[in-house]
């Protein structure tokens, strides 16, 4: 197979569609519903069904002795031509004490009646080119990277699904959904099941998705911020106060506080120097027309030097939630009632 130089997790696919299955495959990135769509695809494609129980093994990489995995390779399928063995988090490039001298040999030498999956859920793959177990595995493995979509394929993505449930979804809906409940296509499935099943028209608005669908931090601290810079304090506090009571971390919270004024404040920049949507979307990291502009319209409406001062302020917070271990939600309200007084004088 290819060299590990890009993501083959195209290379999976058509290995699905032709039935064409190699003996070593590794699926990972931070899009579950993918990774596990073509994880089942895959070994669907190598076992019969009706055999299926005695030729598919499945391990925990944190428990898995080297003796079980050698056996679970040599044995032979029954009834059938081919067999899977799925290992769990295993990291080959920091293996287990058990496994560091001996992984090597394991993965070189695999039986062509064997399909070897690397999955990785809780455990991060990152291939390290300096071992040489990696020049190994660019020969023989196909590394599937199923990261979150973005832009027109995923609202693609969104539209099939909302039209499978009879509903219709317009380009905009689509946006502040993704905008509202984020880009994991797991947490979408179940918002759109929500507010399809709340519509009683024959397509979803954004009506809908605000009333039944429950957003993701980034677009809480949106309106947390957007609170701050329009003047409503007590509300701002109040929105703070539950998401602690909801057991996100202070700590966390305040973060995505900090990246977002400085989004802010990015904006603010690229609007001073008329620079254009896509050069927005570079500097905030963003790939969604939607998200740029509801960030350049809370932007407008501010001053750059207060804007700065806040990131400093922000920042200076950060810091200190991370390095002190006073009351951290205190620390947090008064950086807010900070912001509250600066607010009055940002000019």
């Amino acid at each position: 197979m290819a060299a590990v130089t890009s993501n083959q997790a195209g290379q999976l696919k058509r290995d699905i569609q032709s039935k064409k299955i190699g003996k070593l495959y590794f699926i990972y990135g931070d899009e579950t519903y993918l990774k596990e769509y073509y994880r089942d695809a895959l070994m669907n494609a190598v076992l019969d069904e009706t055999f299926r129980e005695f030729n598919l093994q499945i391990f925990d990489g944190k428990s898995v002795s080297p003796e079980q995995l050698v056996n679970a390779i040599e044995s032979y399928p029954a009834m059938a031509e081919r067999r899977v063995v799925v290992v769990n988090d295993l990291d080959p490039y920091k293996p287990p004490a058990a496994f560091q001298t001996v992984l090597t040999d394991i993965i070189s030498d695999l039986p062509d009646y064997l399909c070897l999956i690397f999955y990785f859920d809780m455990v991060e793959l990152k291939p390290d080119k300096r071992m040489k177990l990696h020049g190994i595995l660019e020969k023989n493995a196909c590394f599937a990277d199923f990261s979150h979509l973005e832009g027109r394929e995923l609202t693609d993505w969104v539209r099939r699904h909302v039209n499978a449930l009879h509903k219709e979804i317009d380009d905009e809906t689509c946006e502040h959904l993704l905008f509202l409940c984020g880009n994991s296509m797991t947490n979408l499935l179940t918002e759109i099941e929500k507010a399809c099943a709340f519509s009683t028209l024959d397509h979803i608005t954004a009506y809908h998705i605000d009333q039944v669908c429950t957003p993701v931090l980034d677009a809480v601290i949106f309106d947390l911020t957007d609170a701050v810079t329009e003047g409503r304090f007590e509300r701002a506090i109040g929105i703070f106060q539950e998401l602690i009571a909801q057991k996100n971390d202070a700590i966390q919270i305040f973060s995505s506080i900090l990246r977002y004024m400085q989004r802010l404040y990015a904006s603010k920049l690229a609007e001073q120097s008329r620079a254009g949507e896509r050069l927005l979307m570079d500097l905030v990291g963003s790939r969604s027309p939607y998200y740029v502009r509801k960030l350049a319209t809370s932007a407008r409406r501010l001053s750059l030097p207060w804007l700065r001062r806040t990131v400093l302020l922000c920042a200076e917070t950060d810091a200190s939630l991370k390095s002190s271990t006073a009351d951290r939600q205190k620390q947090v309200e008064l950086a807010l009632l900070q912001l509250a007084a600066s607010f009055k004088e940002r000019t």
